[in-house]
């Protein structure tokens, strides 16, 4: 890339790690707006995103020898990037042991960690536009570091924490990001192509008239979210709102510079209410706006049928809620503050509107069991939807969420930084068991995700098609690649000669156990019942004293 040709003066450089197995189509706006922070106050920041180049460490190494920054920074946004940072910044110690290394971001929240294990100097906790500003004009001066609030840094003995730093109240008053220090054109994929990937069956003609514009953009209309789901990680508490003119301003700029005709806004939580749905709707008819767009993170309780409806009409194709389970008891236990059938309602809602969504199951959360599988399984084939419009993910610990202390409690992470470091790409997908946190064994909390599969096709099989046949062919040839792969099929075929053409798909919660040989080496004691600290408690309606956070409250004290 030409940035790295020409050695610059550059205050600071931002690496940014790879999030995932797979590159992200979501630009890096945590580190976009930091640059346009300091670029504003006269610094000359600059961002390599190993995400998307996925180049060695020497190779670092050798970019950071040509533009000799002064600071050296990570975006430490997710939890699984943590062994890639700890290696790469020994690296860089190494050979720049004169530069500062600086990490923010969500990795922030294991703070004791990273000062233990990584050769970090400074790491700055929760919102970083201000802060940033403050700390390198604060290092440039040589000042004390104790009178910048929302920073740790490394004293003699161990590190020092200022304090938390305020919210930004206006979040119109921060620049758009620094659009032009990543290569734009990666996250701009072809917006007809990325609908297809969801709906084959696109009725719009205009969507495809040639001259439409193709690129696709995801962006931000908030920061935060007002939900306290406890198996999710919170920087700051509440929910912030840009404004509508910002947003569509944003909107219509990146329509003009760089040709984005489809639009993805990316959000923890989209609307607070239904009156900020109505007044994005209502804007977006003003502006004449022509262009396809879809929502992420939508809650069920900010919208309805007439709301739904009103998004269609305007060109909204998508909308993914945070469905999670169709356990009430699961629900409680997340702190969803909704129940199964506002779930149920809105997914249908969505789904007759002509709106795709794909409702998400976390499993593997404390207290799950074979019955609350089941009822989420129940609730999947009570939608209704078309094949495979659903997901699943296994509930995976992250740091500062009360899932992490969680699994601190009940000894399931006793070595914090074994933990972190074993979440790579490979086993902190989706759907990947990792941690089991569960009361059941190992293989049947691995088993969950198959029978997810299993009986959810089956049943969509039969409610579409209503050929038995097709769903006992299905299943059996899933079971027969399977064993195949596994070098299993002889054995489990002279076991299982006679039973094969008696399949049945009525509901079971049994497990192969001979079929799962996934274990977790993160489990919790198996003396602590998590099912004894839930007594007394009713599943059926949204229920504050089942949530995670109290339960944890509960073990503390048996633990003392």
């Amino acid at each position: 890339m030409d940035q790295f040709k020409v050695k610059n003066t550059v205050d600071f450089l931002i690496i940014i790690p790879p999030a995932d197995t797979v590159k992200t189509i979501y630009p890096p706006y945590g580190s976009m707006y930091i640059a346009s922070a300091l670029r504003n106050k006269g610094f000359n920041p600059k961002l390599l995103n190993i995400d998307l180049e996925r180049i060695t460490n020497a190779e670092i190494i050798e970019r950071i020898r040509i533009l000799d920054p002064k600071y050296i920074g990570f975006s430490g946004i997710v939890a699984p990037s943590y062994k890639y940072l700890k290696e790469l910044s020994r690296e860089l110690k190494n050979a720049f042991p004169e530069k500062k290394q600086i990490l923010g971001g969500g990795l922030a929240s294991a703070a004791a960690v990273l000062f233990n294990n990584t050769p970090i100097d400074i790491i700055v906790k929760g919102e970083g536009d201000i802060t940033i500003v403050e700390l390198i004009e604060g290092l440039n001066n040589g000042r004390s570091l104790e009178n910048i609030p929302g920073i740790y840094y490394r004293n003699d003995l161990s590190y020092n924490f200022t304090g938390d730093r305020r919210l930004i109240t206006n979040l119109d008053s921060l620049p758009y990001p620094a659009f032009d220090l990543i290569d734009l054109d990666h996250y701009l994929p072809d917006g007809l192509e990325f609908m297809r990937k969801f709906t084959k069956k696109i009725k719009n003609n205009s969507l495809l008239d040639p001259k439409r514009k193709r690129r696709m953009i995801t962006i931000a209309t908030s920061r935060g979210c007002f939900g306290q789901c406890s198996f999710c990680f919170r920087a700051y508490a509440g929910l912030r709102l840009f404004s509508l003119k910002y947003i569509f301003d944003l909107v219509e700029y990146c329509i003009k510079k760089y040709g984005v005709g489809f639009f993805s806004f990316g959000d923890e939580c989209f609307a607070p209410n239904k009156q900020r749905n109505w007044q994005f709707i209502e804007e977006f008819k003003r502006r004449k706006l022509d262009v396809p767009f879809r929502i992420l993170g939508m809650r069920v309780d900010t919208v309805d049928k007439e709301i739904i409806e009103a998004y269609k009409e305007i060109g909204c194709w998508m909308i993914e809620y945070g469905f999670e389970s169709g356990s009430q008891k699961m629900l409680n236990i997340m702190d969803k503050r909704v129940n199964v059938e506002q779930n149920r309602r809105v997914g249908r809602w969505t789904y007759e509107a002509g709106i795709y969504t794909s409702p998400t199951i976390v499993l593997a959360m404390p207290g799950e069991s074979d019955r609350t599988v089941r009822e989420s399984i129940d609730f999947l084939k009570s939608l209704n939807f078309n094949f495979k419009q659903y997901q699943y993910t296994y509930a995976l610990p992250i740091p500062g969420s009360p899932l992490y202390d969680f699994a601190r409690l009940s000894g399931a992470i006793e070595d914090e930084d074994e933990y972190l470091t074993s979440l790579t790409g490979s086993v902190s997908g989706a759907g990947v068991f990792h941690v089991n946190l569960t009361d059941e064994p190992d293989e049947v909390v691995a088993g969950w995700s198959k029978k997810i599969v299993a009986e959810v096709d089956g049943h969509y099989f039969i409610s579409k098609y209503k050929i038995r046949f097709l769903v006992w062919l299905f299943i059996l040839l899933g079971k027969i690649k399977y064993h195949i792969d596994k070098n299993s099929l002889f054995a489990i075929f002279k076991k299982k000669i006679f039973g094969l053409f008696s399949i049945s798909l009525a509901p079971k919660m049994q497990v192969d156990a001979a079929a799962v040989k996934r274990i977790s080496k993160f489990r919790k004691r198996k003396e602590l019942s998590f099912e004894k600290f839930c007594e007394g408690f009713s599943n059926s309606t949204i229920n504050r004293d089942l949530a995670l956070k109290k339960i944890n409250q509960r073990i503390s004290p048996a633990n003392e």
